[in-house]
């Protein structure tokens, strides 16, 4: 059974999610923060530079935010006042990124107002499903305003019932006018509506890919408070088994042992079983990591030993990805091979291990000096910077 363990971790709210015995997932969260990633507010331009294709917006009287003019209305002018929602939180010397286009996420599709056509997920292969899911949410959805939207059905739909989809992209509907109505009569910098905190908002990601009932754990009250009533309002209760953690003799801390999970995933280096190792760099502009053969050892040929090394290497390395949430341009150094069916076949290993990584990993292709790229997509910071930028009493620990 698929585990999340949700707990206070240094005056921080701690997300795990455990698959197959081992974390799969770790994030932090602030207890209360300000505006969240999803929230959309009333915003006021400050300034308009066509020479990168941005405008500057206020979201708050102190806090500033990047709009790239492709995702704002057209003939946008120095002070006017638009919704915009936080798409990318703010990072070291950057301001924070919003979007004109906004988005509203259920559990089984997302409402864009970017278009007004209905998209099922590309990993639906069932077309009579589709067929019938398009033809029912046509005639729910037949934009009779002035306010275009679109549907996008998410894979996690096709375990649910059509009514339920149906059911949920009517609320999606609903609620994208009750925000239109609310921007024409608010004033500038309200909060038109708010997100669910990210570690709720995780559920629905899980949800998606689950098999078998996932049980959350957790020792703090208002957490599982929270909790059940995120499950109760999004239909999710048989999805998941909630429990309320209360052996405060040995707190959950350390019975999942979290500093021990956090320092190994927040090392430079990862042993591999065959005696092998990772050497994991991020840097400014990428990420690199290094596949040694350290200590293996093996009755094979030569060959065969660092194929299987590599092979070993290619599932950990896509577990570290999903862990450590690396994103952007990763290369990876894997021990050289000079069979060109090895190289082929390691490459069948990396697409194959990343296959399920919810934050979509594409493996590009091997270069001429056998580096391996890949492009993960990034849907938060990374934890190390998680880590850096906010955990103070954790940095100190671990960094």
């Amino acid at each position: 059974m698929n585990r999340i363990l949700l707990t206070e971790y240094e005056e921080r709210l701690f997300f795990g999610l455990w698959e197959e015995e081992k974390p799969a997932e770790i994030a932090f969260y602030d207890k209360e923060p300000g505006l969240r990633l999803g929230d959309i507010c009333l915003a006021r331009v400050q300034d308009i530079v066509p020479g990168i294709r941005a405008a500057f917006v206020w979201l708050t009287p102190e806090q500033k935010a990047y709009l790239p003019l492709e995702q704002a209305p057209a003939g946008l002018r120095c002070g006017d006042e638009l919704p915009v929602q936080l798409v990318k939180e703010a990072q070291k010397t950057k301001a924070p990124v919003v979007t004109g286009r906004l988005s509203l996420t259920g559990r089984l599709a997302v409402l864009v107002t970017d278009g007004c056509q209905i998209h099922i997920s590309s990993k639906i292969h069932d077309d009579a499903w589709k067929e019938e899911a398009l033809r029912r949410l046509k005639q729910l959805h037949t934009q009779p305003d002035e306010r275009p939207y679109g549907l996008i059905v998410r894979t996690g739909a096709y375990q649910a019932s059509l009514d339920e989809l149906c059911k949920e992209s009517q609320a999606l509907a609903a609620q994208y006018k009750s925000i239109c109505q609310t921007a024409a009569t608010r004033a500038v910098y309200s909060r038109l509506a708010h997100s669910d905190p990210g570690w709720l908002t995780r559920l629905y990601g899980v949800s998606g890919r689950l098999t078998d009932r996932c049980e959350i754990i957790t020792d703090q009250p208002r957490i599982q408070e929270a909790c059940q009533a995120f499950l109760e309002a999004h239909d999710m209760e048989s999805l998941f088994f909630l429990r309320l953690y209360t052996d405060m003799s040995y707190p959950l801390r350390k019975l999942y042992r979290l500093d021990t999970v956090l320092q190994d995933a927040l090392s430079k280096y990862v042993w591999l079983k065959s005696g092998g190792y990772l050497v994991i760099e991020p840097t400014e502009a990428m990420v690199v990591i290094d596949v040694n053969t350290g200590k293996a050892e093996s009755r094979r040929t030569k060959e065969e030993t660092i194929l299987r090394l590599n092979l070993e290497a290619a599932v950990e390395i896509a577990r570290q990805m999903r862990l450590r949430n690396l994103s952007g341009m990763i290369l990876i150094d894997f021990i050289d091979m000079k069979k060109e069916a090895h190289q082929a076949q390691l490459l069948h290993a990396l697409r194959e291990a990343v296959q399920n990584d919810p934050a979509g990993v594409s493996v590009v292709d091997m270069t001429k000096l056998g580096i391996v790229e890949c492009t993960r997509r990034k849907t938060s910071r990374p934890l190390y910077e998680q880590i850096q930028t906010d955990a103070k009493n954790i940095r100190r620990k671990f960094i």
